[in-house]
């Protein structure tokens, strides 16, 4: 099985490997972004405007393609639900976390959102049960938390409580997406494009006029830097990505995407120390070990399960 799982992905074409290297690049670089954006910017304001231009995108993409999104109240109830859990709360969490710590270890915690996925998948989902693999590679995944977390925030209690709040919030919002994942699952069968561009627009409802009521003078000191930096993560790692999102789960399949779990923390610490200079102690190396072994684990059962017998 584990010949044919292989001989799977050997069998990718090579236009679906640019594109999840794309996605990786995109994603891996959105925590670096967040941290150009937010030294003029306040994390309100990165994460209000990060949605908008995402939902503005979305809904572009929307026209094109012909699609128009629904207006029941049952439908609008549940973009808001995800708004919350998929992009107002954890991009505020992300924005405000990245002020205090580096991008890289944010990439890091980001990628603990696989093993958040499996736990409340058990939980909220009958046909997703918690298996022995899954369970071992949530605790090997959870060690590597405890690294990051409890080691790096012990560390960092020494120059104040800032960055241990800043760990915790970012935990905080990787339980944040997996959450959203997992009773995304839940919700009244739509196009994957009319969801997203429900869920942004849900969501600039919410976070546009809470950056004005919280700091409504937040553009006003806002560097250049600063500016292009929320231009590019609402359009890339917002908008495009989502888009070819899409595209790669219907031609290629989840399995295949899931590989982006592995890659995008190994490409978040590369951007933020090759461009931003960042430092990582021991226990963060050991943290992304750890979390990427944790990730492993659970994936490689998944790959047994979609191989052909």
């Amino acid at each position: 099985m584990q010949e044919q799982s292989f001989t799977a992905l050997l069998d990718r074409t090579t236009r679906h490997w640019y594109i999840l290297a794309i996605l990786v690049v995109l994603w891996g670089s959105s925590f670096a972004s967040t941290k150009i954006a937010v030294e003029t910017i306040p994390p309100v304001w990165v994460a209000a405007l990060r949605i908008f231009i995402g939902a503005c995108l979305m809904v572009t993409y929307l026209l094109i393609r012909q699609e128009r999104l629904r207006l029941r109240l049952r439908d609008w109830l549940w973009f808001l639900w995800l708004a919350l859990l998929g992009t107002v709360v954890p991009f505020l969490l992300i924005s405000s976390g990245v002020q205090h710590i580096p991008s890289s270890v944010a990439g890091i915690l980001m990628a603990t959102v696989p093993m958040g996925v499996i736990v409340l998948a058990h939980i909220l989902l009958p046909d997703e049960p918690l298996t022995q693999r899954k369970m071992a590679g949530f605790l090997v995944g959870f060690v590597g938390v405890v690294f990051l977390v409890g080691i790096g925030g012990l560390r960092s209690l020494e120059s104040g409580p800032l960055q241990l709040w800043s760990l915790l919030g970012i935990t905080a919002a990787a339980l944040c997406y997996a959450l959203n994942g997992t009773t995304a699952r839940l919700m009244p069968d739509m196009s994957s494009a009319s969801k997203s561009a429900g869920v942004l627009l849900a969501g600039t409802l919410v976070a546009v006029p809470l950056a004005f009521i919280v700091s409504p003078d937040g553009l006003k000191d806002a560097s250049m830097a600063s500016l292009w930096a929320v231009l590019a993560l609402g359009i890339f790692p917002t908008a495009l990505a989502t888009i070819l999102l899409f595209i790669i789960l219907k031609e290629a399949g989840a399995s295949f995407v899931a590989l982006s779990n592995y890659l995008v923390p190994v490409f978040a610490v590369m951007v933020g120390v090759a461009l931003l200079g960042e430092v990582l102690q021991w226990s963060d190396w050991i943290g992304l070990v750890l979390v990427l072994c944790g990730i492993f684990i659970t994936e490689r059962r998944k790959s047994k399960k979609s191989a052909p017998t």
